[in-house]
C-alpha cells in the first residue's frame, strides 16, 4: 500500500519488500544484500495474492504506462489484471522492460492513509538546515534523490586524488565519510554497493565496513557507467526525520535560491 500511495512502479517491488522486511527486523528478512532473482520469483505468488485482494477491495489499482508520460496510463482490469499481477516478469526490475506497470491507490485511500504510510518524526531537538554543514546537507539530499549515488561518475563525492600514500588515503576517506557516519549510526541512512548497472543487485555496507569499502577503488568505481559504485538511501526511520523538518527547509531554500 505504501508503494501504491506513492504510485511507484510494480517492477522492483519485490526487492523493496525485502528491504522493508530487513528494516523492520523481520525473521524472514534477507541478510545485508539484495534478494536474488530466484528469491524474488519465489515471493511473487504471495505478493500477487495480496495485491489482487487489495484490488478486489478497491484499495489499489494497477495501470500500464507512466504518470509522467505524454500518453495517460491505462487502467488494468479483469482477467488482464490477474495475468499482470501473477506474472513474475512484471514484478522484477529490468533496465529495459517490455511493459511498464504501476500500483496506484485511489485518492480517498491516499487521503486516509498518507500520514500513516509516510510518517514524520519530531525533529525539534535536531539542528536546523542552516546549522548543518554543507557536506551533511549534500549527503541528506543524495539519500532523498532517486539515484542516491555517493561515488562513481554521477556521485556527489570526488575520487581520491592521485599520489596519496596509504595513510593520506585513509585520512582523505575519513574526511569524506565524516558527515555520513552520524546518519548511518542513527539508522537513518543505509549505504549500499551497486556492482552492476544492468541489475538491481546490491550489498549493504555496514557502519564498521564503510572505511574499508570506501578505500577500495573497485567498490567506489571510477568508470563512466551510471549506477555503479556506492550509494545511499533513507531508511523508513530516516525518511520520517527528513520529512519532519529538513525536507521542507531544503525545499524552501531551493525555491528561494
Amino acid at each position: 500500500m505504501r508503494r501504491a500511495i506513492s504510485e511507484y512502479p510494480l517492477a522492483g517491488m519485490v526487492q523493496n519488500y525485502g528491504v522493508a522486511l530487513r528494516w523492520a527486523g523481520a525473521a524472514q528478512a534477507p541478510p545485508l544484500r539484495s534478494l536474488t532473482e530466484d528469491e524474488q520469483r519465489g515471493l511473487v505468488p504471495q505478493l500477487a495474492g495480496v495485491a489482487l485482494d487489495l484490488a478486489e477491495r478497491g484499495l489499489l489499482t494497477a495501470h500500464e504506462g507512466e504518470s509522467h508520460s505524454v500518453v495517460a496510463p491505462v487502467l488494468v482490469t479483469g482477467p488482464e489484471l490477474h495475468e499482470v499481477l501473477t506474472d513474475p516478469t512484471n514484478w522484477l526490475w529490468t533496465i529495459r522492460p517490455h511493459r511498464r506497470f504501476s500500483l496506484v491507490a485511489p485518492q480517498h485511500v491516499r487521503e486516509h492513509w498518507f500520514d500513516a504510510a509516510h510518517p514524520t518524526a519530531d525533529t525539534s531537538a535536531l539542528p536546523t538546515w542552516d546549522e548543518l554543514s554543507v557536506e551533511e546537507r549534500e549527503v541528506l539530499v543524495c539519500a532523498a534523490e532517486a539515484s542516491g549515488m555517493l561515488t562513481g561518475p554521477f556521485g556527489i563525492w570526488d575520487d581520491p586524488p592521485n599520489g596519496l600514500d596509504s595513510v593520506e588515503h585513509l585520512a582523505w576517506v575519513d574526511r569524506q565519510l565524516a558527515p555520513l557516519l552520524p546518519f548511518v549510526r542513527n539508522g537513518w541512512i543505509e549505504v549500499q554497493h551497486h556492482p552492476d548497472e544492468r541489475s538491481d543487485a546490491f550489498t549493504v555496507i555496514p557502519l564498521d565496513g564503510l572505511r574499508t569499502a570506501l578505500t577500495d577503488a573497485t567498490i567506489r568505481y571510477e568508470g563512466d557507467e551510471w549506477g555503479i559504485g556506492v550509494g545511499c538511501i533513507f531508511t523508513y526511520a530516516g525518511l520520517a526525520v527528513w520529512r519532519g523538518g529538513w525536507s521542507s527547509e531544503w525545499e524552501r531554500r531551493l525555491n528561494f535560491d
